[in-house]
């Protein structure tokens, strides 16, 4: 097996990043040493529980984390060296160049402000649009993100809109400054099924329009499965297994990935009891001598106990972090 190599020419190249919590001299690691790359125009699936460091990711390489945090490593975006930036200047590329969704709008939209002059804020941070221009372009947005009556609902609150409607509202504001990378963390928490498939399928169509990379953060294999060109799989802060969608759903190797497939409900074949991984994710700062998976895993050999794995790659764009590799 050969290493993962690195390809300068991505969008985005993050390598050995890792983050740690400094508290009273002590120093909690959550993310040990994470590699992956994006490419421009790109769907990418960031996959795993909750706990894994999916979300921590993006907010360590967006310096989002605090002073109590420690991050390291490299984060290349368009050839710029990200980690080691100023706030001032992080705010240069936070929401113009790199934006994110959050996973609840209930508490990320104010509730006492409009929806139109909320969504103006982001204009004119970004592009520096006020006034009548600022306004137009709002209505260009509400209606790019398919809200309707998009001229009424710029005067709505936050609390008329449906769940739905109001994470419409936060993908509109995302794109407010145009980005070429756009972060979508758990974009489909709380809403329905049907509105789900809706969300999803704007969210693709904005990409295939704009030309901007998404990264579609979730622990639903379901959501990643309609949306993504290439999988990651996350545990315990580290990714386990990386491939284009296809192959990871057909043919995943990594005893979680299979764990996390074998658990997804199957609607054509009547089960009367869910397929679970027993256990749970290691607590943070967990010294663990070989495998994290380990403790949890159905396939582990002795060797696992003792020998950490790393990321290696098995097949073009098929990376495998595990000791063994499983038949196909």
């Amino acid at each position: 097996m050969n290493p993962v190599v690195v390809d300068s020419k991505m969008l985005l190249n993050i390598s050995g990043l890792r983050i740690a919590f400094e508290q009273r001299g002590h120093s909690t690691e959550i993310l040990h040493g994470v590699d992956l790359q994006i490419a421009a125009g790109e769907s990418l699936g960031l996959v795993g529980e909750s706990g894994c460091g999916k979300s921590i990711t993006w907010l360590g390489v967006l310096g989002l984390l605090g002073q109590q945090t420690r991050v390291t490593g490299s984060v290349k975006f368009q050839g710029r060296e990200l980690l080691g930036l100023s706030d001032t200047e992080l705010s240069q590329i936070r929401g113009r160049k790199i934006a994110m969704i959050f996973q609840d709008p209930s508490s990320s939209l104010n509730p006492a402000q409009r929806i139109g002059a909320q969504i103006a804020e982001s204009l004119a941070l970004h592009r520096g649009l006020r006034g009548a221009q600022a306004n137009t372009e709002v209505l260009a947005l509400l209606n790019q993100v398919e809200i309707p009556e998009a001229r009424r609902r710029m005067a709505a609150y936050p609390h008329e809109l449906s769940g739905g409607m109001n994470q419409r509202v936060m993908i509109a504001m995302a794109l407010a400054g145009q980005p070429d990378l756009l972060i979508a963390d758990e974009p489909t928490t709380a809403l329905d099924a049907t509105v789900q498939a809706q969300i999803l399928q704007l969210l693709d169509t904005l990409r295939r329009e704009t030309g901007m990379a998404l990264v579609t953060i979730s622990h639903d294999l379901g959501v990643i499965s309609e949306i993504s060109d290439r999988v990651l799989v996350m545990y315990a802060g580290s990714i386990v297994e990386s491939a284009p969608s296809q192959t990871l759903f057909n043919d995943a190797q990594h005893p979680y990935s299979l764990g996390l497939l074998a658990a997804m409900p199957a609607f054509n074949v009547e089960v009367h009891r869910l397929t679970t991984i027993r256990g749970s994710i290691p607590q943070a700062g967990q010294r663990i001598q070989g495998c994290s998976f380990e403790a949890r895993c159905d396939f582990a050999q002795d060797k696992c106990r003792v020998i950490a794995p790393t990321l290696r790659s098995i097949a073009v764009g098929h990376n495998l972090a595990c000791t063994r590799k499983l038949a196909a």
